[in-house]
């Protein structure tokens, strides 16, 4: 008899796990697969930063290494750069297995099935547990046309795990994860060619920042075709073509397949939404009394970090804690270079809820830490607040860093803090975080 019983060891299950022992609670976790850390650390976030750290740095010495006299290598040994992400993954898996030991929580592996009340099924065997979370993460949506085989039609799983390099790689899907494992191959030397049904690339983020962002990858050498639907899809054997509406003809080596995630809820007997997520209250709490669903399983945002917070504040909850997510200020990043990263309220959403709002956009053209580095992109922060209050309500970034930058905005959202608040705030000197001085007072200093 436990007191918790999680199912899946993702960014949202392992965390909610070591939070829960931690807490008191005698806790098991399940876990389908042999790795511990869920898509996130073994095929997803963690093994794509591998890859776009290492082949940023070669894509700045393409671009910089004459200043010191360095040659750009004419090709890269992918196994090599396979194996170094494999590296680093096993030892962040083995990181958690330790975790789990130092904190009292124990692991079995099974496909797991939650039915009823206090009971978790695991290949055939009965687990009693009063508290039962599902955190059973997301997985890659497949086009209807042709299943993936990861060789030639590929998820984000197999566009880690080429054995070459491809000449040519057509990404269907402007998205986040597109975008990433397109920009590590276009660095490789891969043409890269993205095909999108909507009319703009990562369309959940901010439109300025959207076309600033194709902007910098179309220097980079990806090309765009948007507001293009492909309808067909044919794998033979030596290239991958796709007919998109209008009877136009695209041809690949491979072809990554990344139209979106949908919610993993197999052996989960509990009422999903229309979507297909699970359903749960404001407690996080399913159909099944005294059954939770945390992480993508739960619904959008499906991001990593989203996960491991609802997590946490579930299990405070379950030991009595007050405890909240505020969803408002959660961040969002993509990992390029530069990087694109925004937390709270784009213009469309405000401007769909009516709220008055005032916006200012800095461009890092006027910031010193950035030219010191050589920057030469179309990088800005743009705020956005209420036109009354004067509260922030949203922050987006196209900068290197972005991802680290956006902390502090989040954490003004989060504690609901006034822009003529964050006017008084020192920053560093030289840094890129400097811009954010600039967006919150009243006139540019440095344009």
């Amino acid at each position: 008899m436990y007191d918790v019983i999680i199912v899946g060891s993702g960014p949202a299950g392992y965390v909610g796990a070591i939070k829960a022992a931690q807490l008191g609670f005698k806790v098991l976790c399940i876990e389908k697969d042999n790795s511990l850390g869920g898509t996130c650390l073994n095929v997803g976030c963690i093994p794509s930063k591998a890859l776009l750290h290492t082949t940023e740095l070669l894509y700045h010495i393409q671009k910089e290494g004459n200043i010191l006299g360095i040659t750009p290598p004419e090709s890269c040994n992918l196994l090599d750069l396979m194996k170094q992400k494999e590296k680093i993954v096993q030892k962040l898996t083995g990181g958690i297995a330790y975790l789990f030991k130092k904190n009292g929580v124990e692991l079995i592996h099974g496909s797991a099935s939650v039915k009823k009340e206090g009971e978790v099924e695991v290949d055939g065997k009965v687990i009693q547990g009063k508290y039962i979370i599902v955190a059973t993460g997301s997985q890659p949506i497949p086009l209807p046309f042709l299943p993936f085989d990861e060789e030639r039609v590929l998820s984000s799983t197999g566009a880690l795990a080429l054995k070459k390099i491809p000449k040519k790689m057509i990404v269907v899907g402007g998205g986040v994860i597109g975008l990433e494992l397109g920009s590590v191959y276009r660095r490789l030397g891969t043409e890269v060619e993205v095909i999108e049904f909507m009319d703009r690339i990562i369309p959940e983020f901010d439109r300025d920042l959207s076309k600033a962002f194709q902007k910098v990858l179309e220097k980079q050498g990806i090309k765009f075709n948007l507001q293009k639907k492909v309808i067909g899809l044919k794998n033979e054997g030596e290239k991958v073509f796709f007919e998109v509406e209008g009877g136009e003809v695209f041809s690949s080596d491979v072809a990554l397949i990344s139209i979106g995630r949908r919610p993993y809820t197999k052996g989960i007997e509990v009422e999903l939404t229309p979507k297909g997520f699970i359903k749960i209250d404001e407690n996080f709490e399913t159909s099944i009394p005294n059954v939770f669903a945390v992480g993508d399983a739960a619904g959008p945002p499906m991001l990593a970090h989203k996960g491991s917070l609802e997590a946490v504040s579930l299990v405070e909850r379950l030991s009595g804690k007050s405890c909240f997510v505020n969803y408002a200020a959660i961040p969002n990043a993509l990992y390029t270079y530069p990087e694109v990263a925004s937390v709270g309220f784009t213009e469309k959403e405000l401007q769909e809820k009516k709220i008055p709002y005032e916006v200012t956009q800095f461009p890092f053209v006027g910031n010193s830490r950035y030219q010191a580095n050589g920057g030469d992109d179309p990088c800005f922060i743009k705020i956005v607040w209420h036109k009354e209050t004067k509260h922030l309500l949203g922050a987006h970034i196209l900068s290197p860093n972005a991802s680290e930058l956006i902390i502090q905005p989040a954490t003004a959202i989060a504690h609901k803090m006034k822009i003529t608040d964050l006017k008084n705030v020192c920053f560093p000197h030289p840094t890129l975080s400097e811009a954010f001085h600039e967006v919150y007072i009243d006139k540019f200093l440095h344009i």
